[in-house]
């Protein structure tokens, strides 16, 4: 993770998509400071699933 941050150093936002109920991968985000920003979206990966879109916003 650290090195995908260095690589997109001159962005000020970076997004992410989750499955929902993937709590292994949001917490991963989460300690990197991802948060929720409310956007969901249906795919189908065989069965339909939803993806959370997680956000982290630089300063």
């Amino acid at each position: 993770m650290n090195a995908a941050f260095n690589k997109l150093s001159d962005y000020k936002n970076i997004a992410v998509w989750v499955l929902k109920g993937n709590e292994r991968a949001i917490k991963f985000y989460e300690r990197y400071g991802f948060r929720f920003d409310g956007t969901e979206q249906e795919i189908k990966l065989g069965t339909p699933s939803t993806e959370l879109k997680m956000v982290y916003k630089r300063d």
